[in-house]
């Protein structure tokens, strides 16, 4: 495994542009996609919650089946970048044709949705699980793996940020057919189509820069057999290391509150803040932002808090910020709909949110890489894989099992949809009330039993210099297989 000092410059930063992808594709699927279908498109509400639980059922299983096929994967280009550079352009079509329907049927829209749904989780899959866990590989330094996740999540924002960006300044912006830009379905395709191109220079870039350090990374000593079969022993053994569960478990629970607040978020802004497009960018905009500005302070506070400590400290102080403003609204204290102050208002919350939270994606992604030290000491296997693959479940799951939540409690409120919805005076006054206790009080719940989950980690700083003092000490006495240089096989 290559040490701190075998990373340059250039190899982190090709290895961070790669995840603009996943946060493009995460940010179109978890904000516009129910929204799309459901409220642009008719599409009903439980029949996107059906699809989106459906795609959600296939993420977990091809999640952690990628992670251990590409764990047990033998080529002259490793174990990470076939996949990788073998994912950008398929998934860059699915992406599209995910927003460019050829029916308008509600079996068709349904059907529609659920192929290009599926099709763009998995090629996603097929590149986001081999591109984290070749992270955990690039350094086993404590300290510069904080680094190299925090740059990661850092462009993942900035993925984000393309997407609010070119959505709401260009293909969204107002119009005199169109007051809430959103709402006109004609301008989906082209918006999926840029994407797309980015989505395939972010994936081949980080790919081919990354791709020298293939000769210095592990290789399996056997090639894959069975994968299913194997998918099944790994999951049991990964299962069995307590530190990995508690992790796991705690961001299973915490994708619904999480999602559901993104799925609405569209919801929220247009029908019950009433914000034009122009101010949704601005509020859309300030949780990447403050997001962004919290993982470049991540490796300062890293030598000062314990990764578990981040954990808690964001995931409740996004909890706190994010159900604010519809508590302060009810209470009397926030700016009324449709001013300037309630979008100066939702920024500054939003950007609070985001600079506390991203302490919590820094922490979970240098701490995977932390637990594989661990299962290697413990079973003499390096599992990344299989573990970041759980991880990429649980990130997909942030949006999909937000959106099927979602989609049925559109339904349950009896939502209005369809192109005779154009503004906040088109909603009933007790759905836009309804809506706001889902979408406010209601998401906090959810995270009193995921903070329950990660206060029981228990892998801390001395516990991890300890064991790769153990896993060096067994490399040199030859106890352990060295990493070889990844050849032909």
């Amino acid at each position: 495994m290559p040490s701190t000092r075998d990373l340059t410059a250039h190899a982190k930063f090709a290895y961070w542009v790669g995840q603009v992808a996943e946060g493009q594709k995460g940010a179109i699927f978890a904000l516009f996609l129910l929204f799309y279908y459901n409220q642009v498109l008719g599409l009903s509400g439980s029949l996107c919650g059906l699809a989106l639980l459906i795609a959600m059922a296939v993420d977990a299983i091809t999640d952690p089946l990628m992670g251990s096929i590409t764990d047990r994967w033998r080529s002259r280009w490793g174990r990470r970048h076939p996949f990788m550079y073998a994912a950008a352009v398929p998934m860059a079509i699915a992406v599209y044709f995910t927003f460019d329907p050829w029916v308008d049927s509600q079996a068709g829209l349904f059907v529609w949705l659920l192929v290009f749904g599926i099709a763009a989780r998995m090629l996603m899959t097929l590149y986001s699980v081999p591109h984290m866990a070749l992270g955990a590989e690039m350094t086993n330094d404590y300290q510069e793996r904080t680094v190299v996740v925090a740059g990661r999540s850092l462009f993942g924002y900035l993925g984000q940020f393309l997407v609010y960006f070119f959505g709401f300044a260009v293909f969204f912006a107002s119009s005199a057919e169109f007051e809430n830009g959103q709402l006109n379905s004609a301008a989906y395709p082209p918006f999926a189509l840029l994407m797309g191109a980015i989505m395939i220079v972010s994936i081949i870039y980080s790919a081919a820069g990354t791709h020298h350090l293939i000769p210095r990374l592990q290789r399996p000593e056997k090639p894959q057999a069975h994968p299913v079969r194997q998918l099944l022993l790994d999951t049991g053994e990964a299962l069995r290391n307590p530190s990995f569960r508690w992790i796991a478990v705690g961001f299973i629970v915490v994708a619904g509150p999480v999602g559901t607040g993104m799925a609405f978020a569209l919801y929220m802004n247009t029908f019950f803040w009433e914000v034009p497009p122009e101010g949704m960018t601005y509020i859309l905009l300030a949780t990447p932002v403050g997001t962004a500005i919290g993982y470049l302070f991540a490796p300062l506070l890293a030598p000062h808090l314990e990764k578990r400590q981040s954990l808690i400290l964001g995931a409740l102080g996004w909890a706190v910020f994010a159900v604010a403003p519809v508590c302060l609204h009810y209470a009397g204290f926030f700016p009324a709909p449709g001013t300037t102050g309630v979008v100066v208002g939702l920024s500054v919350f939003a950007f609070l949110a985001g600079l506390v939270v991203s302490q919590v994606g820094v922490a979970v992604g240098s701490i995977l890489g932390d637990v594989s030290d661990e299962q290697e000491l413990v079973n003499g296997k390096r599992q990344e894989g299989v573990f970041y693959g759980a991880y990429a479940f649980v990130n997909k799951a942030t949006g999909g099992i937000g959106s099927a939540f979602s989609g049925f409690i559109l339904d349950l409120i009896d939502w209005p949809r369809g192109e005779h919805v154009q503004s906040a005076a088109d909603i009933p006054p007790d759905a836009l009330f309804a809506l706001a206790m889902v979408a406010g009080p209601g998401l906090a719940l959810g995270f009193i039993p995921a903070v329950w989950c990660f206060m029981h980690y228990r892998l801390d700083r001395e516990k991890h210099r300890a064991i790769v003092a153990e896993l060096d000490a067994r490399r040199a006495a030859g106890d352990t297989p060295l990493p070889v240089t990844a050849g032909p096989t």
